[in-house]
């Protein structure tokens, strides 16, 4: 970003509030099919895309085609004042870092954050976004799955504290923070590097690019290789969190998928991830910088561009 006039912070919490939102409910049929493969144990049978088929199918003739949209209030509940709170922190954090690195560097004129300054904003700022919604992600990941029937949200949160108190609420925290941190701090870097990559070629080859392309493009590409990286950290999170009589600690649970489903165990669901995340972080981000761009070029005289 640039650091002379900047959107305040109610411009960045209610950028990441709308683009929190769109996602969420455009792509909820992901996550709930996701969440309906990881819940079970690897059958040997069936696979790939077979099986994802199978799972969607099974979803449509019991619930219609409305049931794919199942826990998307808890969905909206944890995404869209998690995705403002991450979007506010990293904000924050961002001009933190470049005031660092520029007293570091002695060059007051520095627009960029160095690659490691990069990732450990994007984890950071994950982690603290994530532990503070840990209850909204208990409730969407139960009302996704088929274990669980609550009666409504209300009833949800009465069954949880009954069953477990506190706890319940943030059941898998760990294995979620393992999994986020490093997935947004990943994808933060790759996301600017990538965004710079293509302003320089386009410059290079006197192209003009729109900026909606330019993010959009970054975004999916970051989105996928992030998401497979850090894959059998939502595996583990996801069992912890539907089973967690059976599956009682990380460690616990690495040993437990491994000994009974191998390796690949961890990566059941991974196609869906993968393309929701990329998909959903192209979506995310291209929306909140728009929505700053938008925002910046009203209140100045010249619009204020976010840079790689």
């Amino acid at each position: 970003m640039g650091t002379d006039k900047k959107p305040g912070s109610i411009v960045h919490l209610g950028a990441g509030a709308l683009s929190g939102v769109t996602s969420c409910v455009l792509l909820q049929p992901f996550d709930l099919v996701k969440t309906r493969l990881q819940q079970t144990q690897l059958q040997t049978h069936a696979r790939g895309m077979g099986t994802i088929a199978n799972t969607v199918q099974s979803i449509v003739s019991s619930s219609g085609v409305r049931g794919l949209w199942r826990g998307t209030l808890p969905s909206l509940i944890r995404n869209a004042p998690g995705t403002s709170l991450y979007f506010y922190f990293l904000n924050h954090t961002k001009h933190m870092c470049l005031a660092t690195e520029r007293r570091l560097t002695n060059d007051a004129t520095r627009t960029r954050l160095s690659p490691t300054s990069n990732m450990v904003i994007g984890a950071s700022s994950r982690a603290v976004a994530g532990f503070l919604l840990m209850p909204g992600t208990i409730l969407k990941v139960q009302f996704e799955s088929s274990l669980y029937k609550h009666a409504g949200i209300v009833g949800a949160v009465r069954n949880i504290w009954r069953s477990s108190g506190v706890r319940g609420f943030f059941v898998g925290a760990v294995p979620t923070a393992i999994r986020d941190a490093p997935y947004a701090g990943l994808y933060l870097l790759l996301y600017e590097a990538i965004k710079h990559q293509e302003r320089t070629i386009a410059k290079q080859r006197n192209m003009l690019v729109p900026e909606t392309a330019v993010t959009m493009v970054a975004g999916v590409a970051a989105g996928l290789a992030a998401s497979y990286i850090t894959q059998p950290f939502d595996m583990v999170k996801t069992r912890m969190q539907l089973r967690p009589r059976e599956y009682t600690s990380v460690a616990q649970s690495f040993a437990k998928i491994y000994s009974e489903e191998t390796i690949r165990g961890f990566f059941r669901g991974i196609s869906l991830r993968v393309l929701r995340k990329g998909v959903q972080a192209s979506l995310v981000f291209t929306l909140y910088e728009w929505v700053l761009r938008s925002t910046s070029s009203r209140e100045e005289s010249s619009p204020a561009k976010l840079r790689a």
